[in-house]
């Protein structure tokens, strides 16, 4: 009996034992090699675990009200968010055409390649500003149209679905996708290609060309009914399916809010924005999973913020939303939308909200970590890096861990490609960060 109840405690021990849990596991080898395995840590891979560390997990880190005023900052002082009923309904055609023009201009000294490596043409180019149609920008005035999208519609710099590349064989990295903007989200449309196939417009955090196809126009009015809904459900899942009458339609990612109507059994029945045969917005109401939403915005506290992170733990990387899943900045963006703040698209603008910010620029990498364990909010705090931001979630063993999603390639590994826990000195990051970001008011 004694000798059972040591082996017991002998595996125990061991089985809580930590073997480099804060390395990536890589072999000897010289070589460059994948990374299968991030943490051989297995319990860091898990929201409870850093949320069972936490003093106070439900503590509100702020309420409806200071959210809204952190999103009226963003908008108005920051200028990094567009709200709807803020939209002009006319612009200046000449304002338009510039913006236009200095969107292509910057996008064709930048890339080089198809993605099959073939060299992109100085003709390709010239059919493109064809297109663009910009001869039409002639008059003073032009009326703002409006509209939602009623697909997943990928937003693009240029008007094709052409990938371009800057290097041969990034195919991961098509410099031409902007973002990509989930069902349900608002779009003023200011310009269109010749041929009606794509349209220019403004969106709540980036501006960009979408087809034809992905919208639906509308009623400014009725549009602004249908997104300030107050019976509303926000998606809570990294990707919620849409279903009309049973059958698959297309998914929303997380954070997107839509008008609730009534549960039946599991399935909750929402508003839709569709398009009839002359493209005119038709709402539909379709199904959505009652475990993929939740009624309202999440409370802001650490417990839902790392919950909701830790849905995309393992999902792929997409630079910019391609292939329909997110990248470092639309990771955080969605994770915080669940609670009703709304952040900017990029990782630039995201590090520069609201005032509760320190830069570390000059920081050395031992301060920079005294600078994070003296300010920092797990589940609060966001850490800007040239080109990349990430989630604080705490420190184990001393060391200050982060979730994000990274493309992550290194001189010694390929990259992760994915959402993953990591050490904030995975690939040096802890000597890097520039920034600590409180989301608070």
């Amino acid at each position: 009996m004694k000798k059972f109840l040591f082996l017991t405690i002998i595996l125990l021990l061991t089985s809580c034992q930590d073997v480099d849990d804060n390395k990536p596991l890589l072999t000897h080898s010289k070589k460059k090699q994948p990374v299968y395995i991030v943490n051989p840590n297995r319990h860091l891979n898990v929201a409870e675990f850093w949320i069972s560390q936490l003093h106070e997990p439900d503590k509100e880190i702020m309420n409806q009200k200071k959210i809204q005023q952190f999103n009226n900052q963003t908008a108005y002082r920051k200028g990094t968010l567009n709200y709807f009923k803020d939209i002009n309904r006319e612009y200046g055609s000449k304002w338009i055409k510039e913006k236009l023009l200095k969107n292509f201009n910057g996008l064709r000294e930048k890339v080089k390649y198809f993605p099959d490596n073939t060299k992109i043409s100085a003709g390709f180019f010239q059919n493109i500003k064809k297109e663009m149609n910009l001869k039409s920008l002639s008059g003073k005035k032009i009326t703002t149209r409006y509209a939602l999208c009623v697909n997943y519609s990928d937003q693009k710099i240029i008007p094709t679905q052409e990938s371009l590349l800057k290097k041969k064989n990034q195919i991961y990295f098509d410099r031409n996708q902007n973002s990509a903007l989930d069902i349900a989200t608002p779009i003023a449309i200011l310009h269109s290609t010749a041929d009606n196939a794509w349209h220019y417009g403004i969106g709540p955090t980036s501006s960009g060309w979408v087809r034809n196809s992905d919208i639906a126009f509308g009623k400014r009015d009725d549009i602004l009914n249908y997104i300030n809904s107050k019976n509303f459900v926000v998606t809570t899942s990294a990707k919620t399916p849409l279903l009309f009458q049973g059958s698959y339609h297309d998914y929303f990612r997380m954070g997107v809010k839509l008008p609730y109507l009534l549960s039946v059994d599991n399935d909750m029945v929402v508003m839709v924005p569709t398009r009839n045969s002359q493209g005119e917005l038709v709402f539909k109401n379709g199904t959505v999973k009652t475990n993929n939403v939740h009624i309202g915005y999440l409370p802001y506290t650490p417990r839902n913020i790392l919950t909701q992170a830790f849905k995309f733990l393992h999902l792929p990387y997409g630079w910019g939303g391609m292939f329909g899943e997110q990248d470092c900045s639309k990771f955080i963006q969605e994770t915080y939308a669940t609670t009703g703040i709304r952040l900017p698209r990029n990782s630039a603008s995201q590090g520069n909200v609201g005032e509760a910010k320190i830069d570390l620029e000059l920081f050395t990498k031992e301060a920079r970590h005294k600078e994070l364990q003296k300010w920092g909010i797990v589940g609060g705090t966001i850490l800007h890096l040239k080109g990349h931001i990430t989630l604080y979630i705490g420190e184990y063993k001393g060391e200050p861990f982060i979730i994000h999603t990274v493309w992550g390639s290194s001189s010694k590994h390929f990259a992760l490609g994915r959402t993953a826990v990591t050490s904030l000195n995975f690939n040096g990051y802890l000597g890097k960060i520039d920034k600590i970001t409180n989301i608070v008011q």
